[in-house]
Order: structure tokens, then C-alpha cells, then sequence
């Protein structure tokens, strides 16, 4: 009982190791791997490239096909495919030209019949588009109809419930001697089975801090919730809040403001990004990438040749034509070594992560 009781127990600790792992792809002697946080390779780079991975798969070219991997760089689809989706449910969306179907892990697809159009699972259903009618329906990880081909469109299952735009006709009488049919379009709320919750009507989003005049002609500017002007009309754009603060661009320099609109920092950085949250943004000045606080102090000096913000404690900056990653103190963890690396670190089985935390208002 004791030996069933270890055994368990190393199994719960090696799946938390593998769920705590971090991997990017990264190219190297003109081929694409995967490395780990400490640098070492996860896949050797024997590919001719891979994308971010999401939920353990990635997608990856050769002779201009579409193939996908696991996180040990398994081939587990052949490269047949002009395009590959996300993993969902153990299916992932294929396309060969205009026809679309879904594949199993097995790379054995799951329809008799392909589609005109669809979107990866959601909640063990897709929607699809068929090719007769040209109406949208939802089926189930087997290929069977769950959701009859209603639809003029169809977008993916969210806790149970799913957006669709539905077609109906009124009749309308222009004249004594003419009846005309006109389609009107309705978007609806349904759940699993297909009924209609509600439908849908789409309010103007109350922002806290709306825009003013136009990006095109330098003039924008910015408003509190109380209609206030805090920024005058004279700025080409600016970033969503995070906390109190927003960068701002003006004659084709970057700054940094407070929400109040008080300038925090001058327009000195040809390039300024979000703030990771370590508290430390990219900012570009003189041709070079460096990182700064936001109350603009220089935190990693102005010596890489390109920069991406935090991830897991780790950023990737190129500098004399190869990419590392360096730590907040700009201390290199992963010596520059590497050709390319696609994105950032992800969790080993995760799903699409931001890299900044910031309000869309």
C-alpha cells in the first residue's frame, strides 16, 4: 500500500515539474528547437521552424506545409497541410486550400466531409461552415452535428453559451403591385442545444478615458470620465492604462503620462512598450534597446540591438546579432547564442499569455 501511496505521490510532483516548465522556440545553426528556462534544449533544433506552443503542441513549416509537434518534438502531424489551428480537445483544425476539417491526434481527420469554413473547439463543439448551404452549424469532437446549419455565423462556446448571428426574412410592400424580401440580420445569444438565450444588443463601450480628435492628423487627444480634457489635442497615439500610467507618441517620439495627464516622462524614446511586471519597460533611444522605471530612470542601459519585455523573470534582447535572455537586473541567464526566438516563455502546457497586464478602459 505504501509503494502504491510513493508511487502517486512522484507521479502528482513530476506532473507539477513538467506544468511548471517554460519553453520558446529558438533557432540555431539556421534550425529551430525549443529550450527551457535554464537554457537547455526541450526539442533540438532540427526544424526548419516552430511556433509558440499552446496546450503542449505547436505548429511547424517544411516545404512550405503545415506539420504539428508535441513538447518532445514528436511529429505527431504530418506536414500535408496548408494551414493548422490550436490543439482543443484533442482536435485540431486543418485546411488544404479552401477545405477545412479537423484532425485527432493520430493526424486522422474526424469528418467525412470537409467545410467551407471553421473555427478551432471550444467546450468539445466547433463551429463550422457547410459547404452546401453555407450556413453555419457546431459539431462535436467526433464530427457528428450537434447544432443544425442555422446560422449566418458562429463563434466558439464560452461557459455554455455561444454568439450567433441569425438570418430571417420580413416582407416589405414598396409598392401596390411589388412584395420585395428583405433579410434581416440578428445576433443571439444559445447554449449547448441550440436554443436561442437572448439576443444580443451591443452598447457603446463607456470608456474612462475616451479619445479625441484623429491619429491622421496628430490631433488626438485625451478625456477623463468626466468629459475633461487631461491631454490636449496634439499627440499621434496613446497606450491603454496600466495603473497610472500610458505612454504617449508625438512627433514621432515616445513619452510617458500619468492618468491625470501629467507628464511623467518627456518624448525622448524612439520606441516605448508596456510596463512587465517587474516594473520595467523597453524603451528605444539612439538606435539602441534598453529597459526603464516609470519615473524614467535608465534600469538596463541602452546596448541591445532589439528587446522584448519580461516573462517569467526572463527577457529576450539581441545584441552583435544573436538572441539571449537576461534577467531584471541585466544580468545574462541564457547567453546570446541563438539566431531567433519566436515570442517569449510560455508554460510548457499553457494556452496564449499575455505579456502585459494593462486596462483596455
Amino acid at each position: 500500500m505504501k509503494t502504491v501511496n510513493y508511487i502517486i505521490i512522484l507521479f502528482f510532483l513530476i506532473s507539477c515539474s513538467v506544468d511548471k516548465t517554460e519553453i520558446v522556440p529558438a533557432k540555431y545553426n539556421g534550425k529551430y528547437g525549443a529550450i527551457n528556462s535554464k537554457g537547455k534544449w526541450l526539442i533540438e533544433p532540427t526544424f526548419d521552424s516552430i511556433n509558440n506552443f499552446y496546450n503542449g503542441f505547436a505548429d511547424t513549416y517544411k516545404n512550405e506545409k503545415q506539420g504539428l509537434i508535441d513538447t518532445e518534438g514528436k511529429l505527431v502531424i504530418d506536414y500535408e497541410y496548408d494551414f493548422i489551428g490550436l490543439v482543443e480537445n484533442e482536435r485540431v483544425l486543418v485546411q488544404t486550400e479552401n477545405h477545412y476539417n479537423f484532425a485527432d491526434l493520430k493526424g486522422n481527420l474526424i469528418s467525412k466531409t470537409s467545410f467551407s469554413d471553421a473555427e478551432d473547439f471550444s467546450e468539445e463543439l466547433a463551429s463550422v461552415q457547410f459547404n452546401k448551404n453555407g450556413k453555419w452549424g457546431y459539431i462535436d469532437i467526433n464530427g457528428n452535428l450537434k447544432i443544425d446549419t442555422l446560422f449566418s455565423l458562429a463563434y466558439e462556446f464560452k461557459n455554455g453559451l455561444a454568439e450567433v448571428e441569425i438570418e430571417t426574412i420580413d416582407t416589405t410592400t414598396v409598392n401596390p403591385k411589388y412584395i420585395v424580401l428583405e433579410p434581416k440580420l440578428y445576433d443571439c445569444t444559445i447554449d449547448k442545444s441550440g436554443k436561442i438565450i437572448d439576443t444580443i444588443e451591443y452598447k457603446k463601450k463607456e470608456r474612462k478615458f475616451p479619445l479625441i480628435g484623429s491619429a491622421n492628423t496628430n490631433t488626438l487627444g485625451k478625456l477623463n470620465r468626466f468629459g475633461d480634457t487631461i491631454m490636449q489635442m496634439k499627440y499621434r497615439a496613446f497606450g491603454y492604462p496600466q495603473g497610472g500610467f500610458m505612454w504617449y507618441k508625438t512627433n514621432g517620439k515616445y513619452g510617458l503620462a500619468d492618468t491625470t495627464g501629467t507628464i511623467l516622462i518627456k518624448p525622448i524614446y524612439e520606441d516605448l512598450t508596456y510596463f512587465s511586471n517587474n516594473g520595467l519597460a523597453v524603451a528605444k533611444r539612439n538606435g539602441k534597446y534598453g529597459y526603464i522605471n516609470n519615473k524614467g530612470d535608465i534600469i538596463i542601459d541602452f546596448k541591445y540591438d532589439d528587446a522584448r519585455g519580461f516573462k517569467y523573470d526572463l527577457a529576450p534582447v539581441k545584441i552583435n546579432g544573436k538572441w539571449g535572455f537576461i534577467d531584471s537586473n541585466g544580468t545574462f541567464k541564457i547567453k546570446p547564442k541563438f539566431e531567433n526566438i519566436i515570442g517569449h516563455f510560455r508554460k510548457l502546457n499553457g494556452k496564449t499569455e499575455r505579456n502585459y497586464e494593462y486596462s483596455e478602459e
